[in-house]
């Protein structure tokens, strides 16, 4: 096996990770080789990091040995450079990881001698759709993750874009003032089920059950939706024009959700910017992760 071909990508979700063998010279996902273990994340650090230890060497098997490169999409905060979990207690996953260098020490575990990189989760998730996925042919790209958060990533040709005038800081959505706060507030789970009830006053259980009442034909869901991707376009629009943006990759879970704000994103941004769906689920990840470096 040559070594140059294989590169190991893995996601490290909040009580999950993933991991897939990416064949580099084929630009193919060995499916035989796609492994999702439940993590038990509140554990001891030592535990955690023999977890991570075990699922790797059961995906990988025989061609730990003959891959080159082992990618991480991490969430942050994590100083991805270096290696060093820097997620603080406070956020109930992880906690006894603070602080560890996890390159170092999955590195010594494994015993392995190539290249690992860490990187942020949303930018692995814009990577993997942009090689591979519903960003395909894109020169600019934005691609959002709208679930419970509001993950964003800028790229130019396929790399990150994390400074500079044509971005926000750090290349990241959540944090830009939108609607006397922050946009996470509004383009998120949380903000879509307020926009709910401050137009009807009634309080809902879920973005599923908007949807589902959007589905039926109710006249006020299609009107929240309808004004959400409004805003959504009025808050990225000055972002797209910087960054000269040719293409929005949208994922996440609130993207099931496509048939109702999508449109009045995309008449609201214009013609000269494509909306794509995400195409990859949770492979996009994996691949970008694979794809570092």
């Amino acid at each position: 096996m040559n070594s140059s071909l294989y590169r190991l990508g893995i996601d490290v979700g909040g009580s999950h990770i993933a991991c897939a063998l990416f064949n580099y010279d084929t630009c193919d996902l060995l499916h035989d080789r796609v492994l999702r273990v439940e993590i038990h994340t509140h554990g001891e650090s030592d535990a955690i990091l023999a977890e991570f230890t075990e699922v790797i060497k059961r995906n990988a098997g025989d061609f730990l040995t003959a891959t080159a490169t082992i990618g991480f999409a991490f969430p942050g905060p994590f100083d991805y450079e270096q290696g060093i979990c820097l997620i603080p207690p406070e956020l109930t996953k992880y906690e006894k990881l603070f602080g560890v260098n996890i390159k170092a020490e999955l590195t010594r575990r494994l015993g392995f001698q190539g290249t690992m990189h860490f990187m942020n989760d949303a930018a692995c998730f814009a990577i993997g759709e942009y090689r591979m996925g519903g960003a395909r042919g894109s020169k600019r790209t934005l691609a959002l993750a709208i679930g419970t958060g509001f993950g964003s990533t800028f790229l130019a040709d396929g790399k990150p874009i994390t400074h500079g005038s044509t971005v926000p800081r750090d290349g990241m959505l959540w944090h830009v003032p939108y609607n006397g706060d922050i946009a996470d507030k509004t383009f998120s789970s949380r903000g879509l089920l307020k926009a709910w009830k401050d137009a009807t006053g009634e309080a809902i259980s879920g973005v599923k059950e908007l949807d589902d009442l959007a589905r039926a034909g109710d006249p006020r869901a299609l009107v929240v939706f309808q004004n959400w991707g409004r805003q959504m376009a009025e808050c990225l629009t000055p972002w797209l024009t910087a960054c000269d943006v040719d293409t929005i990759v949208l994922g996440g879970n609130i993207a099931k959700a496509w048939d109702w704000f999508v449109p009045a994103l995309k008449s609201s941004i214009g013609k000269n910017v494509r909306v794509a769906p995400a195409e990859l689920g949770e492979s996009a990840q994996m691949i970008g992760a694979a794809l570092i470096g």
